[in-house]
């Protein structure tokens, strides 16, 4: 069974987005998709509660790591997203059934340090050393207008990391996750920047763990619907049809300053001397 992992020991990085559109985009492709969640919150139960009925079909299985982290029948292609800490067992568990890990990591050096231990665990695991289960890292939201991308290439190089590419912070896939959908689900027109980023990340699991069969081979209720949604009022309800012109809504809200520049601003204050 191809599998791809989603991991990462810090929490809030991105791997349930992430999970949510690769399953989303392999459905789209004709693979009969198998989305599994081992993280006792289960988000991704609440996406597939979402999910229009008139999407590519996805399946849902939720396990943890304590037990078997692979469905033991009926999946064909499984998109795992696990919990944040995950380490030792529960992290060689992982290893064992995938075929292709992906390490999200943001801006933060917080999250280098925790994708940099997770690295450490996972390079010298035997199926991780002999090829069998890929590697690889990628950047989420990500401001290129900064050196965010630069440094954190940088240190994946340092550490033997392949990178892959980064994903800008957009309010598209907010509105895609409230729906139940993903950015490959919503017209090309408004996640044409976004569909982009995604190229080097599918075409490595196009290469590596997820070989999309043949449409005569995957069965007839697992085969995508085409790729514009039919409008019924159901559709539309969670998902309002969008004109070109409409792109702007889904731009990235613009970021903040620092929040060491805006305290800055504070500081002078409290170092003025007091008069009398």
């Amino acid at each position: 069974m191809p599998t791809v992992a989603l991991v990462s020991r810090k929490g809030g990085c991105g791997k349930s987005t992430l999970a949510t559109n690769i399953a989303a985009y392999f459905a789209r492709e004709g693979a009969p998709i198998t989305l599994g969640d081992l993280d006792h919150q289960q988000s991704m139960r609440v996406w597939l509660k979402r999910r229009p009925s008139a999407a590519p079909a996805i399946t849902g299985w939720f396990g943890d790591t304590h037990g078997s982290v692979r469905p033991t029948m009926g999946a064909s292609h499984l998109v795992l997203d696990t919990p944040g800490g995950l380490h030792g067992l529960g992290l060689a568990k992982v290893a064992v059934v995938a075929d292709a890990i992906l390490i999200p990591v943001s801006g933060s050096v917080f999250d280098r340090e925790a994708a940099s231990d997770c690295w450490a665990e996972l390079r010298a695991h035997p199926r991780v050393v002999s090829g069998r289960c890929q590697v690889a890292a990628l950047g989420m939201r990500l401001d290129r207008r900064t050196q965010a991308e630069d440094v954190a290439r940088d240190w994946a190089a340092s550490i033997g990391l392949p990178w892959l590419c980064s994903l800008r912070g957009s309010q598209i896939y907010v509105r895609a996750v409230e729906n139940g959908l993903s950015i490959f689900d919503m017209p090309a027109s408004v996640t044409a920047i976004d569909r982009e980023q995604w190229e080097p990340l599918l075409q490595w699991l196009h290469e590596g763990a997820f070989a999309v069969p043949d449409v005569d081979e995957v069965p007839a209720y697992a085969r995508g619907v085409p790729s514009r949604l039919p409008v019924s009022p159901a559709v539309l309800r969670v998902l309002p049809r969008l004109n070109p012109g409409d792109a702007a809504a889904f731009e990235p809200i613009p970021e903040k300053p620092p929040a060491i520049t805006a305290f800055s601003r504070f500081v002078p204050r409290f170092l003025r001397p007091r008069s009398g």
